[in-house]
């Protein structure tokens, strides 16, 4: 575990169900990159700072996650849990109504959430697991930034070689949810209950960033990961 982009011992272990890749960049497999931080962390920002420096790809699960949404079978599968008033006019998934009924931390919330999870989050699953193979099958990356808020919580940490944990305050995690998504701290606190702490994040990291000032420093911590990442699978390097 490290601190502003250095890892300690450059390798992660293998889990029990994932090899250590053998692959060439530019042919081949590219490594990936999981991020993973507090909500308002910054992580998608210091994604797209990066990809302006380094001929890196960014995956978006909470994109993913949207269009998933928008599957019939998932629709009904959600229609026939939570039933039509989850829905719009336009028969489309009302995320912000479903969303009041799965956060929070009573008991009867939790168990929407899991069931919303149990829904969801295979097809999330089996689609980054696809998009990572085009990526890699397209080449021409040095690596791939998975941004997932819940990576660690939904298991897809079983896709990613390295974790990476976000850092910043809280007050700076309030401050950019309050402006970027009209949240109060009840609303973030709310929404906290859905994931790990952020102790047993960063516990779970191989590295950590601070994004508490400049996003482009950030990213700076990052590149020096990935040169890190780069050097541990020398097969990687052009």
């Amino acid at each position: 575990m490290v601190l502003n982009g250095t890892f300690s011992n450059g390798c992660r272990k293998a889990r029990p169900d994932q090899s250590e890749p053998d692959t060439v960049a530019g042919t081949g497999p590219a490594p990936v990159i999981g991020l993973v931080g507090g909500i308002g962390s910054g992580k998608s920002t210091v994604a797209r700072h990066l990809t302006t420096r380094r001929s890196v790809a960014v995956l978006d699960a909470d994109e993913i996650g949207h269009r998933v949404l928008t599957e019939p079978q998932i629709q009904q599968k959600i229609r026939e849990r939570f039933g039509e008033a989850v829905f719009d006019e336009q028969q489309n998934v009302d995320r912000a109504e479903l969303g009041r009924r799965v956060f929070g931390d009573s008991a009867e919330k939790r168990q929407a959430r899991f069931d919303l999870e149990q829904i969801v989050h295979p097809r999330i699953r089996a689609e980054l697991q696809q998009e990572i193979e085009r990526l890699r099958d397209a080449g021409g990356i040095e690596a791939i930034l998975l941004d997932a808020a819940v990576l660690l919580e939904a298991g897809w940490n079983q896709l990613a070689d390295r974790i990476v944990f976000v850092d910043c305050s809280p007050e700076q995690r309030l401050a950019r949810v309050a402006a970027g998504r009209n949240w109060d701290l009840t609303e973030l606190r709310k929404r906290e209950t859905s994931q790990y702490s952020l102790d047993r994040k960063r516990a779970a990291a191989d590295a950590t960033i601070d994004n508490s000032g400049d996003p482009a420093t950030a990213a700076g911590q990052l590149e020096s990961i990935l040169d890190q990442v780069m050097t541990t699978y020398p097969s990687l390097k052009e």
